[in-house]
């Protein structure tokens, strides 16, 4: 959990006497809430009298309203963003409450980071996320499915948090497949620098009902470099991989 110079993080570090990032937060969140505990039930607890769900331009955020303050989630967005956005807002407010941060500063960076750190184990518990990785075994794009289906998150957030808690050290990314595959997003170090890369593993999982594997070479400057792809469609012509180097 990388997070150099930002000054929330420090204050949480500070509060709980632990300069352990991820311990850290841990033991922060506990002042908060109880283990398991529903996200609706924290926002009452930090002073939410509604979570209003309805068509925005954007995420969502913390609302007064009649000396009442609600979140408003952007009902456009698949649940499990609203779930990721109802989080990030429940960190704005413990941290307003516990050092008087501000809940609607979207310019604040590490404010924004910080609050994506404490939705990230609100959600997926360190402690959890490691036991089930644990149980699981080695990475791979058809495991990704299963911790995020466990949690309720997203592919994205499920493969984001495995990589910052170290458990998972290779890349993984979702292509949208057509006449170009085009990347929709990717955790970890990305071996190329293309959002449109051509291997023949993403064409070759849309039309499989299992993972495959492939070794494959890609242009980098006046060399190229080999990487291998397990890659597994997930519907609708999107793929996720996972992608290791393998050197020349």
């Amino acid at each position: 959990m990388k997070a150099r110079g930002n000054r929330w993080l420090s204050c949480i570090k500070k509060s709980v006497s632990e300069p352990d990032a991820e311990k850290a937060i841990q033991l922060f969140l506990s002042r908060f809430h109880s283990e398991n505990e529903p996200l609706e039930t924290i926002a009452r607890q930090l002073g939410i009298t509604r979570i209003v769900r309805e068509p925005l331009p954007f995420d969502g955020g913390v609302y007064e309203v009649n000396d009442k303050r609600l979140i408003k989630l952007n009902s456009l967005a698949v649940p499990v963003r609203q779930k990721f956005t109802l989080a990030h807002e429940l960190g704005h407010l413990i941290l307003e409450l516990a050092f008087k941060a501000a809940t609607d500063c979207t310019s604040d960076d590490q404010l924004e980071r910080t609050c994506d750190m404490l939705a990230a184990e609100l959600l997926m518990p360190a402690t959890e996320t490691r036991t089930l990785s644990e149980e699981i075994g080695r990475q791979s794009p058809e495991k990704l499915s299963r911790v995020a289906n466990h949690f309720g998150v997203s592919l994205k957030t499920a493969a984001q948090r495995l990589h910052d808690l170290g458990l998972w050290t290779m890349g993984t990314g979702m292509w949208k497949c057509g006449p170009e595959s085009e990347q929709v997003w990717f955790v970890g170090q990305r071996p190329w620098k293309t959002d449109r890369p051509s291997f023949s593993a993403f064409e070759l999982a849309v039309e499989s009902k299992t993972p495959v594997c492939t070794r494959e070479r890609f242009s980098k400057g006046s060399y190229t470099e080999l990487v291998a792809l397990k890659a597994h469609h997930i519907g609708k012509n999107y793929v996720v991989a996972v992608v290791a180097t393998t050197g020349k």
